[in-house]
C-alpha cells in the first residue's frame, strides 16, 4: 500500500472473509484496505480463532474475487487516468452504483472503489470511500516517511512488536486520543438516562 502511494502505481487487492469478499483499488484519493481498519497490521493468527484468522473461506469466493480483481483492472487500465480515475458517485442504500458518467467509467463501464460481495445473501455493493488521514498504510506522513528513508521504515516497522510505531507515525494515535476526549466531554454534558 505505502509502496503503491508512494510511487502512484495501480494497486488492487482482494480480500476473502468466510462468506464474503472485497476487492478494492487504492489510490487517486480514495481509501487503502487500511483507511478502512483502524488499527496498525498486526499478527492476524494470534489469540483468534479460526473463523477470525482469515484462514477458512468458501470455496467459490477465490475464483469470484479473482475475476472481479481483474475486470477492476483492466477496466482502470482502459481509462485515460488509470489509477486516479475518480471513482463513482453511490447513493446511500446498499450503495449501489449510480453514476455512469464517462469521467467514473472506462470504456468497459463502471470502475467502483470497492466491490463487496456475500456469498450467503448472493448480493454486492460498490461503497466509495474517502481516504483517511490517520490512515497506518497511506496517509501522507508514512508515505512521506517510506520516501525519505524506506529501507529505515520498513526495519522500524517490522521491529515494532505492537504497532505503535505507525500510530503515532500516521497521526492515529493523537486521533484515538481526540475522539476519546470528544466522547468524555460528551458523556459530561449528556444525561445518557433520560
Amino acid at each position: 500500500t505505502v509502496m503503491a502511494a508512494a510511487h502512484d502505481k495501480l494497486l488492487i487487492n482482494a480480500a476473502l472473509g468466510l462468506d464474503s469478499w472485497l476487492v478494492m483499488r487504492h489510490g487517486g484519493g480514495l481509501g487503502c484496505y487500511f483507511c478502512n481498519d483502524v488499527v496498525a497490521p498486526e499478527n492476524s493468527m494470534k489469540n483468534r480463532t479460526l473463523d477470525q484468522q482469515c484462514t477458512v473461506t468458501r470455496p467459490g469466493l477465490a475464483p469470484i474475487a479473482s475475476a472481479m480483481a481483474v475486470e477492476l483492472m483492466v477496466s482502470l487500465l482502459h481509462h485515460p487516468l488509470k489509477q486516479q480515475a475518480p471513482a463513482p458517485v453511490t447513493s446511500t442504500k446498499y450503495s449501489p452504483t449510480v453514476d455512469t458518467s464517462s469521467e467514473a467509467s472506462s470504456t468497459l463501464g463502471v470502475m467502483p472503489h470497492q466491490i463487496r460481495g456475500s456469498i450467503v445473501s448472493y448480493t454486492m455493493m460498490t461503497p466509495t470511500v474517502p481516504a483517511f488521514s490517520c490512515c497506518t498504510g497511506c496517509s501522507p506522513k508514512v508515505v512521506e516517511a517510506y520516501r525519505n528513508d524506506n529501507v529505515k521504515l520498513v526495519q522500524e516497522v517490522c521491529e515494532s512488536t505492537n504497532g505503535a510505531l505507525l500510530e503515532d507515525l500516521s497521526g492515529w494515535t493523537a486521533f484515538r486520543a481526540e475522539a476519546a476526549e470528544k466522547m468524555d466531554d460528551m458523556d459530561e454534558d449528556f444525561d445518557w438516562d433520560e
